[in-house]
């Protein structure tokens, strides 16, 4: 069944953001079925007062629920909501005026539906951290989610194109304000790779860090450039496993064979090396290679040790 959920974004007396949730409705909610009509209604809300009234009209058109409580204040991060086992649920976090609905601060996944549909009814520029960018979204305007990933840019829902008739805001993106604990572990990562002799380029999209550009050289040296994508969650950069595995897939598809038949092609290449030349060089880059994957981790922990006997770790995190 395509659960399907409504938030709103407001301001309380002392000008501090509030986020307000309905229910979660649970058939048809993508943008192609009911979701529609609840967007359409979101869209044309101008007054927060009514909300609950708004999402009591829908759930009579639609559902006939008739729950007592139809919309609700959500828990963030500072404020879980703990259950008689202990365990800890948050239902957002948010940073300044940047929101998280689909993943808290430590990157543990926060319970959202299927479809998402989060509007703006504050007075200023709020952003919403998505699996595929950080979407800026001006007063007023709505983002809408399968699952964590903001479609209004792609218009692709469940990998079938919105209906052109359905106008859907168009956003634009910002940069992404990491946490305290992701800079330390992006900033461990890149001295990490680069501890292998290894400059490290991030590669940015959608205000995002999407992946990373890593460059050496081979002791003959050619220039050897790799790179390594998020393409499913940006924010999965900040977990070393996943670096780790993405560097293990370089070492997979790096072919000796192949680097030579490319590089011969080269006239000035060819002129330079000998077969049996470029067959040793680029084997010991492969060891150089390998090394870097096997090893990642180990290092990363290694580095992340000193700066803790250093005190480093502590006054990074206190800045």
């Amino acid at each position: 069944m395509h659960r399907g959920t409504a938030f709103i974004i407001t301001k309380d007396k002392k000008d501090k953001f509030k986020v307000e949730k309905s229910i979660e409705f649970n058939g048809g909610m993508g943008i192609d079925c009911h979701g529609k009509y609840l967007y359409e209604m979101l869209k044309n809300l101008k007054e927060p007062l009514l909300f609950d009234a708004m999402i009591r009209d829908f759930d009579d058109e639609y559902f006939k629920y008739f729950d007592e409580v139809m919309t609700y204040s959500p828990d963030e991060q500072h404020n879980p909501y703990i259950d008689k086992e202990g365990n800890e649920f948050f239902e957002y976090s948010q940073t300044e005026n940047q929101f998280k609905f689909f993943k808290d601060d430590n990157g543990g996944y926060i319970y959202t539906s299927d479809s998402n549909y989060i509007k703006n009814m504050s007075d200023e520029d709020i952003t919403v951290v998505c699996s595929n960018g950080n979407y800026i979204l001006k007063p007023n305007q709505t983002l809408i989610t399968d699952y964590n990933e903001c479609i209004n840019n792609t218009r692709i829902t469940f990998g079938e194109k919105i209906d052109e008739k359905i106008e859907v805001d168009e956003l634009s993106t910002k940069e992404y304000i990491p946490t305290k604990k992701e800079e330390i572990i992006l900033d461990g990562i890149i001295k990490t790779i680069e501890s292998f002799n290894y400059s490290v380029s991030p590669i940015y999209e959608n205000g995002m860090i999407s992946g990373m550009e890593i460059e050496t050289w081979t002791n003959g040296g050619v220039d050897m450039i790799h790179t390594f994508y998020f393409c499913d969650d940006y924010q999965e950069l900040y977990d070393i496993n996943n670096v780790e595995k993405q560097l293990q897939e370089i070492v997979e598809n790096f072919s000796i064979d192949d680097e030579i038949d490319m590089y011969r092609q080269d006239k000035n290449y060819k002129s330079n090396f000998t077969i049996s030349q470029s067959l040793d060089d680029f084997t010991e880059y492969q060891k150089n290679l390998e090394d870097l994957a096997n090893n990642f981790t180990t290092k990363y922990h290694e580095l992340i040790y000193q700066k803790f006997m250093d005190n480093e770790m502590e006054m990074e995190m206190n800045e």
